[in-house]
C-alpha cells in the first residue's frame, strides 16, 4: 500500500508541475479563459495530493537506515488499528487532524481520552494548536473549493444543499490563483512533514520544528505581500522580450 501511495503522491506532484507551467504560459499570452480554467485544475490538483499525502503517510512501514553510527530500525509510524481510525474518518480535514492527534498522542504516551490535548506538556500542547490552526484555517477552506469544483460549480458556488447561492463561497472560488495556490501548496507540505515527523521522528520533529514553522510563517507572510497583478505582468513582459528576441534571431537568418 505504501509504494502505491507514494506512487500516487509523485504522478500528483508532476501534474500539478505541468498545470502550473501551463497557467505561467497563459497568463504571459494573456489568455484569461485558460488561465481560469487551469486555476481551478490546479486547486482541485492539490487538495488530490493532500489526499494522498496523509494515506502515504499513514502507511509508511517499519524500515531499516544506516549511518555513521550504525544500522537503526525506524517503527511503523502508524499500527493498523490506528490506520483504520484515520482511514475511517470521513471527512479529508479530520483525517489529517486524526492522524496528528494520534502521532503527538502516541509520542506522549496520552490517551486521546483523557482530557487531550490540554493533556499535553506545554510545548507539545503549542505546537499541537498551531498545527490545528493550519489544518482548519488553510487546509480546511481549500477543501471547500475543492468540493466545489469537484461538484460542477466552476463559476457560481452554492450552499451545502445546492438551494440557494453563496456568495462568499463564489467569492473564494474566483479569487483562488496560481500565487495564492503554490503558497498554499507549500504550507500542506511542511504540514505533511510536521506530521510526518512526529509519527517518525520525535527527535527529529523537536530538531526541525522552529525551521520548519519558519518556512511556514513566511508562505503565510507571503501570501499577503506578493501581488498577483505584478506576478502577470512580468511573465507578460518576459514572454513579450522572448518573441521579440525570437523575432529578431529569424530576421537576421
Amino acid at each position: 500500500m505504501y509504494k502505491k501511495w507514494c506512487e500516487n503522491v509523485k504522478t500528483l506532484e508532476d501534474a500539478i508541475e505541468q498545470i502550473q507551467r501551463d497557467i505561467r504560459l497563459f497568463i504571459a499570452k494573456r489568455q484569461e479563459s485558460n488561465v481560469y480554467s487551469y486555476n481551478k485544475l490546479l486547486s482541485y490538483l492539490i487538495i488530490c495530493w493532500c489526499e494522498a499525502r496523509i494515506m502515504k503517510l499513514i502507511y509508511e512501514p517499519e524500515y531499516i537506515f544506516n549511518n555513521k553510527r550504525g544500522a537503526f530500525k525506524k517503527s511503523k509510524s502508524f499500527e493498523q488499528d490506528e490506520i483504520e481510525n484515520v482511514y475511517n474518518t470521513k471527512e479529508l480535514k479530520e483525517k489529517w487532524l486524526k492522524a496528528l492527534q494520534i502521532a503527538i498522542s502516541k509520542r506522549h504516551k496520552i490517551s486521546l481520552d483523557k482530557d487531550f490535548p490540554k493533556s499535553l506538556p506545554f510545548t507539545s500542547r503549542a505546537r499541537y494548536y498551531e498545527i490545528e490552526d493550519l489544518i482548519n484555517n488553510k487546509l480546511l477552506p481549500s477543501i471547500e473549493v475543492r468540493n466545489r469544483i469537484a461538484h460542477g460549480q466552476w463559476k457560481h458556488a452554492f450552499t451545502f444543499d445546492l438551494k440557494s447561492f453563496s456568495q462568499s463561497h463564489t467569492t473564494a472560488l474566483r479569487t483562488e490563483n496560481i500565487v495564492v495556490l503554490q503558497l498554499n501548496y507549500n504550507i500542506f507540505k511542511i504540514l505533511g512533514q510536521l506530521i510526518h515527523d512526529i509519527a517518525s521522528s520525535p527527535e527529529t520533529f523537536d530538531r526541525d520544528f522552529d525551521k520548519n514553522y519558519a518556512i511556514l510563517e513566511q508562505s503565510k507572510l507571503n501570501l499577503h505581500k506578493r501581488d498577483y497583478k505584478k506576478y502577470c505582468e512580468n511573465l507578460v513582459d518576459k514572454y513579450a522580450r522572448g518573441q521579440k528576441r525570437r523575432s529578431s534571431n529569424l530576421k537576421k537568418d
